[in-house]
Formats: structure tokens, C-alpha cells, sequence
């Protein structure tokens, strides 16, 4: 009985582990395309866009990312959502391009308040 639960609990830190290499994966690509794709704001500002972490699925087919800019520039919020939502398909094209899994995520993003 107890071999049973210890292997149970290697399992679960292997499929943790897992996930947490994919999700690291996940915002290395994802960053990597946010250098590469113009994001203009109005005026022709470039946004910096940093990935704060990624949050996977338990199937890993569906991934939240979540955003933040930077603190010393202010950025209206719902402007910076807009432009990624115009720039999806763009994005996700690159991040598929890019990202060498056997299941390409789906993406959504969502931008984290920094106050």
C-alpha cells in the first residue's frame, strides 16, 4: 500500500515538473515574439510588453498568459488589450512558427495590474 502512494506522488511531481518545463517554454517563445512583432500605441509609442508567468491547461492544449508593461510609462489598460487583440493572430502565428510541441496552446492573454 504504501509503495503505491509513493509512486502516486512521483507521478504527480513528474507530470508538475512537466508542465512547469512547458510553461517556461511557453513564456520564453512568447517573449521572444513580443521583441520580434511591432505593438505601436497611439502617437507611434512601441509598448514593452514582459510575460509575467503562464498558466497551463491539464491537458496543456489551452494556455493562459499573463502581461505586464512597464511601471514608468503609463499605458491605458484597455488600449494595450485592444492592440494585443488586433495583433492575435499575428502573435499566435509566430509563437506556433517558433514553439516545437507536439499540441500547439491556444493562447489568451490577459494583462496584469501593476500599480
Amino acid at each position: 500500500m504504501k509503495k503505491n502512494l509513493s509512486l502516486e506522488k512521483i507521478k504527480d511531481e513528474q507530470k508538475k515538473s512537466r508542465f512547469e518545463k512547458i510553461s517556461t517554454l511557453i513564456k520564453k517563445t512568447i517573449s521572444e515574439v513580443f521583441l520580434t512583432v511591432d505593438l505601436n500605441y497611439c502617437n507611434g509609442k512601441n509598448i514593452f510588453i514582459m510575460v509575467s508567468h503562464v498558466e497551463l491547461s491539464s491537458d496543456g492544449k489551452n494556455a493562459k498568459v499573463f502581461l505586464e508593461t512597464l511601471k514608468n510609462f503609463s499605458f491605458d489598460n484597455e488600449k494595450v488589450v485592444k492592440i494585443i487583440a488586433n495583433n492575435s493572430s499575428r502573435i499566435k502565428k509566430e509563437f506556433s512558427s517558433k514553439i516545437d510541441l507536439r499540441y500547439t496552446p491556444k493562447l489568451k492573454f490577459e494583462l496584469v495590474n501593476n500599480k
